[in-house]
Formats: C-alpha cells, structure tokens, sequence
C-alpha cells in the first residue's frame, strides 16, 4: 500500500572487522549498497565530531577505494564443475551462513572431492563419446545393410574411390536430370528423415570433378570410419555387441558416481554456500573506502529495520560508529531506492507496475488501485463462473512453474473477480438460464452497460486526478500538483466540462452555462500560466525560462490536448461494457451452431470448442484491453515510474 521509509546508514569501523560487518550485512538481506567513496566526495558521509572519533575523521583524508579480490580461484571452480558432475541443483542452507567454518577445511574438502570425481567424470565422458561414435555409426551403415560387399573391399579400392551421402528431394531430382554428366557410379541405398541416402562410386581420377558435382547438390557426406571390415550387416552386429560393453561399464560408473553424491553432496552444498556468502560479501566490499586502519561503508535501509542493523553491527566494539539519516539530511541527488508495501493479496500485482516502471521514493505505490480497478476490468469484461474458476486453475498450475509464481498468482486473482462477476450475471461457461443473475445480464440492458462503463471511467479518472494531486504534495512539485493539466486545475477543468455534459442529459441544468464557460477559461488560463505563476508564488525569477511568444503557443497546445485527452480517456472505458457484451455475443454464435448439429456430441463438441477459444483468445485480449487502459488512461494522469528498485545484498536460502 505503500512505499517504505528508508534511511541512510553510514559506518566506520576497523578494517580488521570488515569480513564480519559484511557478512552481517548480507545476512541481513536489508542493505541497498551506496558507493562510499563517492558520498565522502561529495561530503555526505557523515562522522559525528567527537573526542573518540578524532582517528577516523583524520584518517578519512587518506581514503582510497578497496580494491580487494577474491583470494582463491580454484576453489569456485571446483565447486561449480562438482555441481554440474553430480547434477546437483544448487540451493543455500541458513545453517551453513551463521555458522563458523574454516575455510581451509572447506577448500581442502573440496580439493580432495574433486580429486575423485574428476577421473570418473573422464571416464564417462569418454564413455558416452565412444557409444554416440559408434550409434552415429551404426546410424550411417544401416543404409548399406542390404548391399553384398564387404567394407573393406571399399576401403582398399585403388583406381576408385566411395563417398555416402545424403541428398533432399528437390536436388535428387535434380541429379536424376542429369545423370549423364556424372562420371560416377550412384546407387539409392536408404532414405531418413533427412532426405535420400546414395552410395557414389568414382574413378579416383575424376574425384576432383565429381566432388565439385556433389558440393552443386548440396551432398552431405557422411562419415564412415575405415576400422571396421566385413559384410554391413556383421559390422552392424558387431557394434551392436560393442555398444552393450560400453553400457554396461557406463552403468557401472554412474552407479559409481550416485554413490559418491550421496556420501559428498552435503559437503558441497556447505562449501557452495559460503561461496555465495563470500561472492555477496564481496559486493559489500567494493562499494567501501578503505584506509590503512579503518573502512568507510554506505547504504540505505528500511526504516523499520534500523535497530536490526544497529544490533548487527554494535556487536563488534566501540570502536564500529554508526550514523543513520534521514532522506531528509542527504543532498537532493541522493535518490532513495524505493521498496514497496503491499498486503499479500497485492503483491503480485507489483510486476504490472514494475513493468510500467518503479514508483519514485516521493511517489505514491500505485500497486493497491491499479490490483482493485484491474481486477474490476476484467471482471466485468470477462464475468464467467466457469471460464473464471478455468482461469483460476490454470493460475494455480501456472504457480507450480519455476519463476511463473507471480503471473501465476495475477491469474488466480483475475480468475477469481471473473467468478464474482459471473454470479452477478448468472453466466456459468458462457449459459445464462442455469445460474440466476444476482445483479444484471449485460445482453438484455446494453445502454446501461455502456454507460456504466464510462461512469466507472469518470470515477476513475477523479481518483487518478487525486493521486496525481497527492504526488504533487509529496514532491513539493506546486506547478503540476496545483496548476498542471493532471493537477487541481485540470481536476476542476474535467469537473466543470462533465457538469456541461451533464446539462445534455439531465432533465434540470447541472451548471449555468455562463457560469461553466466562465469557470472553464479560468482553469484553462491557469493551466496555461503555470509556469509564471508557480514561480511568482515561490517568488523565482524569471517567470518563463523562453520567449514569451514560445511559452503561449505551446501552452495553447496544450490545452487543445488536454481538452481532447479528457474526452478521449473518458469515451476510452466503453470498451468496458463492449467487451462485457462481445463476451455475451461471442457465445450466443457457438450456441447457434451448436444448434445446429445434428447429434449430442457435436453438440458438446462446439460449445467446448467455443469456450476453448474464449478463455485463451478474448482471455488474451481482455487482459491486454485492460492493462492498456491502466497504463494509457490512468498512470498517464499521474505516474511517473522513474524510480529505482531497492536491492539489497542478500541471499535466497533455505530454512
């Protein structure tokens, strides 16, 4: 519901501590890192000025950035050929992170592991290079199998020379055209799935002209190999039985290497979770400035979390100081990351925002409004008993993929408003007479069904105005809070412009004409000004940073477009009620046709088809319709997007 208050922590300690503080600091998973030695040249590092404090505020004019590696090479690499080895997946254990190990234990360990898998892993290797040799074989002499000659016959020829190939249909007959060019023997020997299998005898003589025929046609030769002799067939056989060696011995050593994962798996994953303990400590460390004696460390941090972090780091003596600031203390170009608050119900719906772009630290989480009003869309767009609980479970399925759980749970939750609005239609997989309609049936009341939809956009709208106006407050922008189109000024415009088209419509006046035309060129001079007079309340000179001439043309303009936009955001939301009808209608077309089958199963054939079609086609487009109508007619008005994720130095493990 909202976006996180974060504060800036500054540290200072020994640079004996540093592994530890970085350790704590990525176990934490609350740091967003900050180059340190950039906010010390731009002097917002801050150390209060004490008597205990004097060494490190000396020290601090020798800063240089650290410049520290990690020590061992070997080690990750080991860890990383052990884990593709024994096809291990890999994962972090929390015992494993705030436990004390020695590291050279860890290394030796995985040394002495490596040392005896690696000679196994060349065997299998080998091993399954030797049988995929001689399946590719056995693959490529098939096509010989009923040709009476003995291979080695071939492969002793001294006034001729073989080749077998492949070749496709079109070039075959091409070759077919013009055999009479060919100074060579061809004979059809087999066919694959690729294309037609020749066997090409040439006079060795003329090798050089019938390869560049072959290359013309695109012949691919195929390998055969001049160890084995005999008829095809024997050779065959005789792989064959060379095959089942080689399997048995592969067998063998997997049976061999299950064996060794099981007795070294847990040492791996211990060595490969510190290994990512210590590749994330080492993004703390590049981020800090060092001196001889003490390093300088800077990043933001939930608010929330402060005395967390506090108690992490004030373990480790006096001499660690600690400052936390307000986003208030830091200069303005210090943009604080932005992490967002919302209930669980909420979250996924983060992503759509996201993809939009990140809301800015002074900018309201749009997350709330835009997971309610989408929802609402969709639903009534898209309001199906059956083909929502449909939805749901394939949100459900979609969840148990690997990093599908968020489109998955937006899913479930569009699924779910699809089911409540079908109740209030009465419509169960695309049937109106089984269910009652607790509230309407779009088809039998379509003007009330588009013009609701545009009185749910002009709601919409309103609110998108107030948020846009909160913003404005947040970020002390007075031109576009109070002046600007998407201000208190447009606001009032798009108010005044609704209460003349509502004297259209309504029986008695809404507004006096005069007094609407009266109240319209005001907000529109206001919208016009807002430049000059935000600047002459804020008392900044000069009022217009152009030409005055530059500023009204442009102005006038836009005023043209706002009074077109808000015309056409507002017309826009019919599409609403359109599609709740097309979904209706769409319907109604496989209900005639079903009608029109002769027999029960083609019948039930048709109206499954045409629920097939409406949850993956008009599904589709429903959730596309609505997402557009977020993006384009809503965070238009009053979202920016220009914020900057909160990512914090952490690690994902298991409990």
């Amino acid at each position: 519901m909202a976006v996180e208050k974060m504060e800036m922590l500054n540290v200072v300690a020994p640079i004996a501590a540093m592994d530890e503080i970085a350790k704590e600091i990525v176990l934490s998973n609350n740091v967003h890192m900050v180059n340190a030695l950039h906010e010390i040249n731009e002097s917002n590092f801050t150390i209060r000025v004490q008597e205990e404090n004097l060494e490190e505020l000396v020290d601090i004019c020798l800063i240089r950035p650290y410049g520290g590696e990690m020590e061992d090479r070997g080690t990750p690499e080991d860890i990383k050929k052990l884990l593709d080895f024994f096809k291990i997946e890999p994962y972090i254990k929390e015992k494993y992170l705030s436990a004390d190990y020695e590291e050279n234990v860890i290394r030796d360990k995985i040394h002495a592991i490596y040392a005896a898998a690696a000679p196994l892993q060349e065997k299998i290797k080998e091993a399954e290079e030797q049988l995929q040799s001689l399946a590719d074989f056995k693959e490529h002499i098939k096509f010989m199998k009923d040709v009476d000659v003995n291979l080695d016959e071939l492969n002793d020829l001294k006034f001729f020379i073989y080749k077998i190939g492949i070749l496709s249909k079109e070039n075959r007959l091409k070759l077919k055209r013009n055999y009479e060019n060919v100074s060579a023997v061809v004979l059809h020997i087999g066919s694959n799935n690729v294309g037609e299998v020749y066997l090409v005898i040439s006079p060795t003589e003329l090798e050089r002209e019938t390869n560049r025929i072959l290359r013309s046609l695109n012949f691919q030769e195929i390998d055969m190999p001049k160890e084995f002799a005999g008829k095809p067939l024997d050779v065959m056989l005789s792989i064959d039985r060379q095959m089942d060696v080689i399997s048995l011995e592969l067998k063998a050593l997997y049976k061999k290497t299950a064996g060794l994962r099981k007795e070294y798996e847990e040492d791996i994953m211990l060595a490969y979770s510190r290994l990512r303990l210590k590749e994330e400590m080492m993004k703390v460390k590049k981020e800090t400035a060092c001196t001889n004696e003490f390093f300088y460390l800077a990043g933001w941090v939930p608010q929330r979390e402060k005395e967390n972090i506090r108690a992490r780091l004030e373990q480790f003596g006096e001499k660690v100081i600690l400052l936390f600031k307000d986003t208030a203390e830091v200069q303005k170009y210090m943009i604080p990351p932005t992490k967002l608050k919302n209930s669980p119900f909420m979250r996924p719906f983060e992503e759509l925002v996201n993809m939009y772009g990140i809301p800015s630290y002074h900018e309201l989480d749009p997350t709330a409004f835009l997971g309610i009003t989408y929802m609402l869309m969709f639903g009534i767009m898209f309001g199906d008993v059956g083909q929502g609980a449909v939805l749901w479970i394939m949100g459900y399925l979609l969840k148990q993929w690997k990093g599908q759980g968020i489109y998955g749970s937006i899913l479930n939750r569009l699924g779910l408003s699809s089911m409540a609005f079908g109740f209030l239609y009465g419509s169960i997989f695309g049937d109106e007479h089984l269910l009652p309609a607790l509230l309407i049936r779009p088809i039998e009341h379509i003007d009330l069904v588009l013009q609701g939809s545009v009185a749910i956009g002009i709601l919409l709208i309103l609110i998108s105005f107030g948020y846009n106006i909160i913003n404005g407050i947040r970020q002390r922008n007075l031109q576009e809070g109070l002046f600007g189109r998407n201000g208190l000024s447009g606001l009032l415009f798009f108010i005044v412009l609704l209460l003349m088209v509502g004297n259209r419509i309504a029986e008695t006046p809404l507004i006096h004409s005069g007094l609407a035309g009266g109240l319209l060129i005001l907000f529109g001079i206001l919208i016009i000004a807002k430049e000059p007079l935000t600047n002459l309340l804020l008392n900044k000179r000069p009022l217009i940073h152009e030409s005055a001439s530059s500023y009204m043309i442009e102005s006038g303009f836009d005023i043209f477009e706002t009074l077109l936009s808000m015309l056409s955001n507002t017309v826009s939301f019919i599409r609403i009620g359109a599609f709740a009808l097309n979904h209706v209608g769409l319907f109604i077309a496989f209900q005639t046709m079903a009608r029109m089958m002769q027999h029960a199963a083609g019948k039930f054939f048709i109206l499954l088809l045409g629920n097939v079609i409406i949850i993956c086609l008009e599904g589709l487009i429903v959730f596309i319709q609505g997402l557009r109508l977020e993006y384009y007619e809503l965070f238009s008005k009053y979202y920016q997007g220009e914020g900057m994720a909160f990512h914090p130095v952490k690690l994902d493990y298991e409990s």
